[in-house]
């Protein structure tokens, strides 16, 4: 049964007649995790922006695309990378994640050659396996909502499947903790992740915008504007996210150049 304080939230952003006497469809779906609500099907353009619009007015329902790894209408939390049990950022030091994070990496070599430990080094140069520290923060914020009502829109457009899930919770880094996404392939708990998607919040006005089971797309009101800049932040990215870096076939300074002036910051997770 769907939780009593969620629903109501649900009714009241979902009215089945509005004051004007105009119809408003009610989403059909259901609750997933005790945090989480899930639409049956993909939303109509416009449902995200309004939902996270009416956040910012105190909804305190954070809504989030989900892209579920299959496509029946009854989802678990399987389906959409969530792990058992109750998360929060609290008690994490981002900068300290990371540094882990990163250290983890650069010490991946499955096979324990020399040489391939050599070119993974190359890859993140010019650090090498030094951790370079957490980025600055952007001097020149931009608008957070309309970067992410805009990126919003754009997926909506391109990816079929798409649903809408509501998580009561102050901002997208904590909705994620709060319903247990994980979907990073290794990561710890979904506390950790969440800490450092507030950093990046407060830091470069990300958005959490879309969850898959395997992949995180963010909006990015303040993406660094110059390299030196970008190579900070893609030194994170890579703690975060190896396979961004590692897949790429310029390294860490190449994928850096395609991070200066870029609002939205895509992982997926092999």
């Amino acid at each position: 049964m769907i939780d009593s304080h969620l629903l109501s939230g649900l009714r009241r952003r979902f009215p089945d007649r509005s004051a004007e006497g105009r119809t408003t469809p009610l989403l059909p779906g259901r609750q997933v995790a005790p945090a989480l609500w899930v639409s049956d099907g993909a939303p109509p353009q416009g449902v995200w922006q309004r939902l996270h619009r009416e956040h910012g007015a105190g909804s305190g329902l954070w809504p989030l695309l989900l892209e579920p790894r299959g496509d029946g209408p009854h989802l678990d939390g399987a389906d959409l990378g969530l792990a058992p049990g109750e998360f929060t950022p609290d008690g994490y030091d981002p900068a300290a994640v990371l540094r882990g994070w990163w250290e983890r990496a650069v010490l991946w070599c499955p096979t324990g050659d020399p040489q391939e430990r050599a070119e993974l080094l190359e890859t993140l140069q010019p650090f090498g396996a030094a951790w370079p520290g957490p980025a600055p923060a952007a001097s020149s914020p931009g608008d957070p909502q309309a970067c992410a009502d805009a990126l919003a829109r754009q997926l909506l457009r391109g990816r079929a499947g798409l649903r809408i899930g509501l998580v009561r919770a102050d901002g997208g880094a904590q909705a994620l903790a709060a319903c247990g996404w994980n979907g990073t392939n290794g990561h710890g708990d979904s506390g950790a992740i969440a800490a450092v998607l507030h950093s990046w919040q407060e830091r470069f006005g990300v958005r959490v915008v879309h969850a898959g089971a395997d992949s995180l797309s963010l909006s990015v009101a303040a993406p660094p504007a110059g390299p030196e800049e970008a190579l900070a932040v893609a030194a994170e990215h890579a703690a975060f996210c190896p396979d961004n870096v590692f897949r790429s076939d310029e390294g860490l300074a190449g994928y850096a150049e395609e991070l200066v002036d870029e609002d939205c910051w895509s992982f997926w997770w092999d």
